[in-house]
């Protein structure tokens, strides 16, 4: 992140943006998934706390709330996982038909 400030510095905001956008069109999509998937995580992971909290505080409604909540952000999670493992075996077959033709 300091690196990042320091060439904001250095580069300005249109220069300093025009990079950001052209390194954000070159990440693979399992780059993008493996982002994905630790946004979910971290969500549930924080529902979960905010959960607790809320029960021990006796605010029960707000937490059938973070339940149904927590539900869909775990299935989100669920749901790019499966897209990052379908990726990965797509990958291994290609190279392992690469390997073949050779």
């Amino acid at each position: 992140m300091k690196a990042a400030a320091k060439n904001l510095r250095k580069l300005g905001w249109k220069e300093f943006n025009r990079r950001w956008k052209q390194g954000m069109m070159r990440l693979t999509p399992e780059q993008l998934l493996d982002a994905e998937i630790t946004g979910y995580g971290g969500s549930v992971l924080g529902t979960i706390g905010a959960g607790i909290v809320f029960v021990l505080m006796g605010l029960w409604p707000i937490m059938l709330f973070l339940s149904f909540n927590i539900v869909i952000q775990g299935v989100n999670l669920v749901q790019k996982w499966q897209q990052r493992e379908a990726i990965k075996k797509i990958k291994s077959m290609s190279i392992l038909e690469e390997v073949e033709n050779v």
